[in-house]
């Protein structure tokens, strides 16, 4: 497991290493050198390195660093838009200039760009027209490649929100954990490649980004039958839509389960019966017991669909509502219990909350923290990067994604994945990190075989195994 850290506790952590006795000047000489040994990963042979930096702590990094390079032999050139303000960005740019290091107005030519204008507590955005827009738009157009320290300035630490001027960089290197606006932006291409540098601080605070698969999957004892690894049954599907019936029941399969029943008219059962043989269908009137339940996908949006749900709706049984089910849950909002997930994407977010996309999107942390506290359940809210936020409200990030998943079809089969899991005996948030990370490394691996734009979900769903190791 890995750390997210929003701005905030980060400063909070910093304040306590302080307490603690950490030299705040230590502290800044650290992550320096750390962004330092990343510079010399760039440049190995040395070269001119032009470091724009700011007056606050994050340019104060950039004049530590400019310190490093010109000791180290390597030619250092400083731009300086305002003073230092800082007492450590005071003391590192005394440094300088008693090294002699010169400071420059223009960006002229140079092997690699320093970002230290701005950290993360950067909030709002930079008029491009105003000199500080302005230095970065021209750096952004120097033809070199730019490292960023801490965040690529002008992004939001906190939301990844970007409404001006940005740095473009080729690189980022965050310290302690990486912060939340990095992982939740939706311009990612600003943050290019990012590296998590350690500098020594201690802190549990934040979301839990989960990255080893192998680590969340049940264990799968060698005498297991089918009895022994969870039973779920799906409502879903309709004329029209029985495909998203049988994307979530072959990703229920393929995620283990032992007996998996889609309650459906019997207009579709010969599809799905053909479709997905090891499944069995059923009326919706006549559900079988069940370790775990999924409603919604490619149901028909109608009263006599939600009345069918309200009769299924088990408290006491893990429950994913999914699409239609959704749909149906933003016209008759209720609460539904601890055991209940949603997995909603940012529309029918929207819809729920009452929110325009944009607000979603925007900081979606809060967002799913509103329909956590809304409908007292758990959340999976879907994007490139994914929500998790289960109904005590412990929050979780999943980073693995891939633009493959980009089909109607992914949300079913992450959907059948989850409710998959949760029969099988996992916990809320364990299911829904597992769930989320197979399906986002599953993506990656179908869009490796057939193309971002070629794959299917029914390919994402055969690599699953491949991405679990299996295969």
């Amino acid at each position: 497991m890995k750390r997210i850290v929003t701005p905030e506790e980060m400063r909070q952590m910093e304040q306590a290493a302080f307490k603690g006795g950490v030299s705040s000047l230590l502290l800044m000489e650290t992550a320096a050198r750390e962004a330092f040994l990343r510079l010399r990963r760039l440049l190995p042979r040395g070269g001119r390195v032009v470091f724009l930096c700011g007056p606050g702590n994050n340019g104060g990094d950039g004049l530590a660093m400019a310190r490093m390079w010109r000791l180290a032999g390597g030619d250092a050139r400083v731009i300086l838009p305002r003073e230092s303000a800082t007492p450590d960005a005071q003391v590192n740019l005394r440094y300088l200039r008693a090294l002699g290091v010169p400071f420059a107005s223009e960006i002229g030519q140079a092997d690699v760009l320093v970002d230290a204008l701005f950290g993360t507590g950067f909030r709002g955005s930079i008029d491009p027209g105003s000199d500080m827009g302005r230095l970065i738009e021209r750096a952004n157009a120097a033809g070199c490649p730019i490292l960023a320290v801490d965040i690529p300035s002008g992004m939001d630490g906190l939301t990844g929100q970007v409404s001006g001027a940005c740095i473009h960089a080729a690189e980022t290197v965050t310290f302690h954990a990486a912060k939340r606006g990095l992982i939740l932006t939706s311009r990612p291409e600003l943050v290019g490649r990012l590296h998590v540098a350690d500098i020594g601080l201690t802190g549990d605070a934040g979301l839990l980004w989960a990255d080893d698969l192998a680590e969340l999957l049940p264990p799968r004892p060698a005498t297991a039958h089918k009895g022994d690894c969870g039973r779920v049954t799906l409502y879903a599907g309709s004329l029209g839509m029985a495909g998203a019936a049988v994307m979530a029941a072959k990703a229920a399969l393929r995620a283990g389960s032992g007996l998996v029943t889609v309650l459906c008219e019997g207009e579709i059962m010969p599809i799905l019966q053909a479709a997905v043989p090891n499944a069995m269908c059923r009326l919706p009137s006549d559900p079988p017991a069940a370790d775990a339940r999924l409603y919604g996908c490619g149901l028909t949006e109608n009263e006599e669909t939600w009345q069918r749900l309200c009769a299924l709706h088990d408290e006491n049984m893990p429950e994913v509502w999914d699409a239609g089910a959704l749909n149906l849950l933003a016209r008759h909002p209720m609460a539904l219990g601890k055991n209940a997930v949603i997995t909603p994407h940012a529309g029918e977010a929207a819809r729920l909350l009452g929110w325009t996309i944009p607000q979603v999107t925007g900081d979606m942390p809060a967002a799913a923290e509103a329909l956590r506290q809304k409908f007292a359940c758990s959340v999976i809210l879907k994007s490139h990067v994914s929500v998790l936020c289960a109904a005590d409200g412990t929050l979780a990030v999943n980073t693995a994604g891939s633009a493959a998943l980009a089909k109607g079809g992914s949300g079913d089969a992450l959907a059948g994945i989850l409710t998959s899991l949760l029969g099988q005996g996992l916990d809320f948030l364990p299911a829904m990190q597992t769930a989320s990370l197979w399906l986002g490394l599953a993506g990656q691996r179908a869009g490796e075989k057939y193309g971002l734009r070629g794959a299917l979900t029914g390919d994402v769903i055969d690599c699953m195994g491949e991405a679990a190791g299996c295969g």
